[in-house]
């Protein structure tokens, strides 16, 4: 009876492209934003009502815990070491930004790329590769004549280590941020000023900053988020030293299994959700008050000419990749190939022991390597096909709710992936509910903190790919007889196929070498890599843990050499590097 409706309704040339669409899919929409809620929210929610709990002991004994002189401290490094790296990883990501994206260069899309892998370097790796580096045990300096002279500190550990390594690592992140507000810039716009006879300073200072303004605000707000939460560098920089941050505070107390454990994770907890979120909210509001839009596809592109001035540019580039990227991974490639830490590396001591420990004697790293890829893998095919059905309702069924399922799910991304790790294990602690079920200290509260964690990353190109479908096709094969679900598998999925691989593709390079969410939820036999190589660096085997380092390292390279290959199947700005090397001469 409804398909004689449309049909007669669509030959009197009354019925639009969305009438068909709302009779159905209230079933789809619903339980799409009930799985949203149960993975996005309720952790959070659980968190929330822990530490508004944990006043039930008394306000004043609530309050001596929270500003104790051991957390004191920890806020204190915490926001220092934030703060100390924003400024860094500020003045790395907006220059590379705008140069990658307003100078006609060579290579500009490979500078781009190998810019974004160091950010996909998991930070605990760029960490230990420093540590690797600095060090008078140093195998790449003492092969070269460079180590520093036995029993010299090692300069990479606390403070300034911390600052350095975290502010590279999170640069790539502003630069991205960024990159997303000059790209929506109307290329119109630079060309009349050129014409006009505006120098690249004046476009600079005048136009292309004032019309980003919120996108860098934004960009500054992410990367100190990102600091305050940043659990793998301060653990491997930090802890060896006692520099304790809020992360490594949290991963303390739960290692030691003391009294009220649980209690005092979820105030600690708080105390960076709160500091994170207020980040996050006002990084919100600006990217909202931000009125730049593209006019029919004009994308900024490179619009400057350095003349004799490009060849030393693109010198400056790849001198400040190799100090920041090569070197150091070179150093830890060096420290696993020597028998042991601190031996000369000479073609006689050159040995590949480390690579057969880990991949093949050693029980616990095998398994953290196909544990690792089990559950990044899963993550990555449950939250493709999950959130196609999740744009397709939010496309259709749930556009009123829009923006708040889009914030829900944005949340445990946003906040630090500590936040995310406490909130899980409040939830999971008892059995569930009605069935009784407990899975706390199993691998599904890993791949559960995986879904929470990296939803919005898996959502984000396939609802840029729904909402830019054209309905014809699906209204014609509805009136031909296909149901909701036979459109979706037969129709929908294979027009959006690209958009499904290239989230699934980002989700497992983020979970793969992920560390702060499985080092607290991780028990004997759900080890994953990260856990492993921390685990590997704090029992005195550094060659090992650079041995595992340098592999997790080439799997991520693979796998982006993989999504830039298929770069042309994605929708435009998928990839992040390609984002940030605008179209343009010289690529």
């Amino acid at each position: 009876m409804m398909m004689k409706t449309i049909s007669r309704r669509r030959l009197n040339n009354v019925v639009t492209a969305d009438d068909w669409a709302l009779q159905e899919g209230d079933a789809l929409a619903a339980t799409a934003l009930f799985v949203v809620l149960i993975i996005c929210g309720v952790p959070i929610l659980q968190l929330v009502l822990a530490a508004i709990g944990s006043f039930s002991d008394g306000v004043e004994t609530t309050f001596k815990t929270l500003f104790s002189a051991q957390i004191r401290t920890a806020t204190f490094n915490t926001i220092s070491v934030a703060i100390a790296s924003t400024v860094i990883a500020g003045l790395i990501g907006i220059s590379l930004a705008l140069i990658l994206m307003t100078v006609q260069l060579r290579a500009r899309r490979l500078m781009a790329f190998i810019f974004i892998l160091s950010l996909m370097i998991s930070p605990q790796i760029s960490a230990l590769a420093f540590k690797t580096l600095a060090g008078p045990a140093s195998p790449l300096l003492k092969a070269i004549g460079l180590a520093p002279p036995p029993g010299t500190a090692n300069p990479m550990l606390g403070f300034g280590g911390i600052v350095l390594v975290m502010g590279l690592q999170h640069a790539p992140l502003v630069a991205i941020t960024l990159a997303a507000g000059l790209s929506r810039v109307p290329h119109a716009i630079i060309e009349a000023a050129l014409l006009d006879g505006a120098k690249p300073l004046k476009i600079f200072s005048k136009i292309l900053l004032p019309l980003v303004r919120p996108h860098l605000a934004s960009a500054l707000l992410l990367a100190f988020v990102a600091g305050v939460g940043n659990f793998g560098i301060p653990a491997l920089l930090g802890l060896p030293v006692g520099y304790l941050t809020l992360p490594t505070l949290i991963f303390q107390k739960l290692a030691s299994f003391g009294t009220n454990t649980i209690a005092e994770a979820a105030l600690v907890s708080m105390m960076i959700g709160v500091i994170a979120g207020i980040g996050v909210v006002i990084s919100a509001k600006l990217l909202s008050r931000n009125t730049v839009r593209l006019q029919g596809g004009d994308q900024l592109a490179a619009f400057i000419d350095a003349g004799r001035w490009r060849i030393w540019i693109e010198y400056a580039i790849w001198a400040f990749f190799v100090l920041t990227i090569f070197i150091p991974m070179m150093s830890l490639l060096a420290t696993s190939i020597v028998p042991a830490y601190g031996m000369l590396l000479r073609f006689d001591t050159l040995t590949l022991d480390q690579y057969v420990e880990v991949l093949w004697r050693q029980d616990t790293t095998r398994r953290a390597f196909s544990n690792s890829m089990v559950y990044a893998s899963s993550a990555a095919v449950i939250l493709s096909l999950f959130c196609m059905l999740l744009a397709y309702g939010l496309d259709r069924r749930l556009t009123r709710i829009r923006s708040t399922v889009l914030a829900i799910v944005e949340m445990p991304y946003a906040l630090p992936g500590v936040v995310v790790g406490i909130a899980c294990i409040l939830l999971f602690v008892r059995p569930l509910p009605i069935i009784g079920v407990s899975i706390y200290a199993t691998k599904w509260i890993i791949l559960f903190a995986y879904c929470a964690s990296f939803m919005a990353i898996a959502l984000k190109p396939i609802f840029a790919a729904i909402t830019s479908l054209d309905r014809d096709i699906e209204e014609a094969a509805l009136l031909d007889g296909a149901g909701l679900r036979k459109r979706l598998y037969s129709i929908i999925m294979p027009l959006i196929l690209p958009s499904l691989l290239a989230g699934a593709l980002m989700v497992f390079l983020l979970a793969f070498n992920e560390l702060t969410v499985s080092a607290l939820l991780w028990s004997a036999g759900t080890e994953t890599i990260g856990v492993v190589l921390l685990n590997l660096e704090d029992a005195g085997l550094p060659t090992q843990a650079a041995a595992t380092a340098v592999i997790s390292t080439i799997v991520v390279a693979i796998l982006m050499l993989v999504l830039e290959l298929a770069g042309d199947m994605f929708p435009e700005n998928t990839l992040p590097w390609r984002q940030l090397s605008a179209s343009g001469k010289s690529d």
